[in-house]
């Protein structure tokens, strides 16, 4: 009995473990025409967003951005070129002309103005860009299932009658419920900084749910978490 018990309650975790972290999907191309290894230096642009981020988010970009700047960092990204930073870009080129900054720029106007000078001191630019940033709700309706529960019976063992906890299956009405899923998808692109030819580009897309142990993530957490598994991807060398 002890043991049957302890099966259930695995087979229950373990369902809803699948349901509610579902690994992520990641589709990728590798341009096998590209030698990987011309690569030296790595312009490292700040995420973009071809979404608006949710207003019940407001440390959602620093969190992301703060990821992405550690998961690209020389050290813990274990890339066999040199990353760089936007400002990084704007520093050697002052040094290079000589020029002094006359004012600070923003993170924005920094990376446009390194994207600009980067085929003068980069071969490549990696991006990251947030395509997907949600909450959704799947309604389920209400079903028939199978359920057991357990009564003491008279059962014939060893040439005697025992009373024993046996199983009986039986079936009810399960009440229809909604289920909501965080969604979050972030697309990586390695390019060429003349060309613009595409190197390498994976798409990671990633749904949870909460469980019996977690519950639902916030949209902050679960884009971070899809960036960290995106950057991950990248190739070292």
């Amino acid at each position: 009995m002890k043991r049957l018990s302890i099966f259930i309650l695995a087979c229950l975790i373990i369902s809803f473990a699948s349901s509610s972290m579902a690994k992520p999907v990641a589709e990728e191309f590798r341009n096998k025409e590209y030698d990987y290894s011309s690569i030296k230096t790595v312009l490292v642009m700040p995420v973009m967003y071809e979404i608006s981020i949710p207003p019940s988010e407001p440390f959602l970009d620093d969190s992301v951005q703060q990821k992405w700047k550690e998961m690209t960092s020389q050290e813990k990204s274990g890339f066999s070129f040199l990353v760089k930073t936007p400002e990084q870009i704007i520093e050697r080129d002052d040094f290079i002309k000589g020029t002094v900054p006359t004012e600070k720029l923003s993170r924005d106007k920094a990376a446009e103005k390194a994207l600009t000078l980067s085929p003068e001191y980069a071969d490549a630019i990696m991006t990251a860009t947030v395509t997907k940033c949600a909450y959704t709700t799947v309604h389920h309706p209400q079903e028939l299932v199978w359920d057991t529960r357990y009564e003491n019976r008279s059962v014939y063992v060893n040439g005697k009658w025992e009373t024993r906890s046996v199983p009986i299956s039986y079936q009810k009405i399960k009440p229809a419920w909604d289920e909501t899923f965080a969604i979050g998808s972030v697309r990586i692109e390695l390019r060429n900084s003349r060309e613009n030819t595409l190197i390498y580009g994976v798409n990671v897309n990633a749904t949870t749910a909460e469980d019996l142990f977690t519950p639902l993530p916030t949209l902050t957490k679960h884009i971070t978490n899809v960036v960290e598994n995106a950057a991950k991807r990248v190739p070292k060398k």
